[in-house]
């Protein structure tokens, strides 16, 4: 947190300082902070991605509306729709919501009490943006559907229910470890399971009785979160277990892989979320058919999340190579467990197309083809940004973060036109059978000729490794 003077001259003069005035300081001091490190560009982007996602809500709500119209009782909806994106809302949460969950050291040598922080985290959670994301995409729903004098009790329910999320969320990132982080993970799973039997509880209640009951259920959630989140202590001192990362065998080098994407908030947004947005452009594609548009995005959204991570190839590790150049690994090793990494990167989106097979008719044998012909193929021509990559930084914001970018990355960057006209021209030219089969080859040939590809990146990068030690340092 930013120090202003104001905390620095209250604590001199008024050294006994009430819980209160404490509270007021550190949410000033949270709000000065806001405001010098907004930046225009990570407000638009998540402007952008949570008008993209009101706008589906939207959508949905008005064709809802169209066929059925406005009914009477449709209030019943609301409590059974708070529990049904309990566990949604807090995947998201995890994904999305990060808070500073311990004092720095300025503080801590303040007469800042734990108390008067764990009130703060309590306070700054309902002020939070991504606590409100829930009512706030259930509104347009509650506007046309309910009557005026039950959209607000709603509303306050549907925040209510995101409260109780929000608040977890800052117990498990203030708790170390899995001892830590498990009691959270099934106190949410039961808070889940009672929040369901009790919202059936609405046909036998009269409305306004099971909204009162399910706010006090939710105050019982939030009481029990924040008493476990008072009872951690958590301090900022580097006391990390040293583990070995580089063993005999290629186990622990795989896991530099996914260990820097979960660590990465600028990684799992490009890698995890983003590609989340062509997944729901297939979804949306499908009713127009099977067309040219259609193709592309199903390519694309198996491909997006290899794309988006295979740009960088050395770019984390130029954080570190100096390091990892004095260790017994080969270049070649490296680059083949990327190769493979991005492989199974592409299948989670792969599965997540899947249903479109039984709801848009489509052949199965196109995601095993379009699967093969992406890792194949496309990552494989995404490998020799190893010899121009440039150093990333991995903990800043992934929303219009063009840093650790070049010309040459962008030149080359054009390269994902080529596997993207072959694919194109494959179903345009042949037969679906004959387009799937060439698919299907082509990315298999991709996979038998990887190690020879991979052994020549090798050997050219060894052999211009101080250029690229020099661009990392830049």
């Amino acid at each position: 947190m930013h120090r202003p003077k104001t905390i620095r001259t209250f604590v001199t003069v008024f050294p006994n300082v009430s819980l209160r005035c404490m509270l007021k300081l550190l949410l000033k001091l949270w709000a000065d902070q806001k405001r010098r490190d907004f930046k225009w560009g990570r407000f638009l982007g998540m402007a952008y991605f949570f008008g993209l996602f009101m706008m589906v809500c939207i959508v949905v709500t008005l064709a809802i509306y169209e066929v059925s119209g406005p009914q009477a009782g449709m209030e019943v909806a609301v409590p059974l729709l708070a529990a049904m994106l309990i566990v949604p809302d807090f995947l998201h949460k995890l994904l999305m919501k990060h808070d500073e969950t311990a004092m720095d050291h300025y503080l801590k040598s303040r007469p800042v009490s734990e108390r008067a922080w764990n009130r703060f985290l309590l306070v700054s959670n309902v002020l939070n943006f991504w606590n409100w994301t829930l009512p706030l995409s259930l509104l347009p729903f509650c506007v046309l559907f309910l009557p005026w004098p039950l959209v607000v009790p709603s509303m306050v329910l549907l925040l209510a229910v995101s409260l109780v999320g929000g608040v977890a969320i800052t117990a498990f990132r203030k708790a170390r470890g899995w001892s830590g982080v498990w009691p959270v993970l099934a106190a949410m799973a039961l808070w889940a399971v009672v929040a369901a039997c009790y919202s059936l509880t609405v046909f036998l209640l009269p409305w306004w009785v099971h909204v009162v009951g399910f706010l006090l259920l939710c105050a019982g959630g939030v009481a029990l979160f924040y008493d476990y989140l008072c009872d951690i202590r958590r301090y900022e001192e580097s006391h990390e277990h040293s583990r070995r990362l580089f063993r005999v065998g290629s186990s622990s080098l795989f896991s530099m892989e996914y260990v820097s994407v979960l660590r990465s908030k600028r990684l799992r947004v490009a890698v995890l979320i983003l590609p989340l947005v062509f997944v729901l452009n297939v979804y949306l594609q499908m009713s127009q058919g099977q067309n040219f548009m259609f193709y592309m995005m199903f390519l694309f959204s198996v491909f997006a999340p290899s794309m988006m991570l295979g740009q960088w190839v050395f770019g984390i590790e130029g954080n570190y190579f100096d390091g990892l150049w004095t260790k017994p690994v080969s270049i070649r090793q490296i680059l083949e467990n990327k190769f493979w990494f991005y492989a199974l990167l592409d299948v989670w989106p792969t599965l997540l197309v899947l249903p479109v097979v039984w709801l848009g008719n489509v052949s199965p044998w196109l995601l095993v083809a379009t699967w093969l012909f992406t890792t194949g193929i496309g990552n494989l021509s995404l490998m020799p940004t190893c010899l121009i990559s440039s150093r990333i930084e991995l903990f800043q914001s992934a929303f219009f973060n063009y840093q650790g970018a070049s010309l040459a990355v962008n030149l080359y960057g054009l390269i994902i036109f080529v596997p993207l006209a072959i694919y194109g021209l494959c179903l345009w030219l042949l037969s679906e059978v004959g387009a799937l089969v060439t698919l299907s080859l082509l990315g298999l040939l991709g996979f038998a000729l990887h190690r020879v590809v991979i052994e020549w990146l090798a050997r050219l990068y060894e052999q211009r490794r101080y250029k690229s030690f020099e661009r990392y340092r830049q």
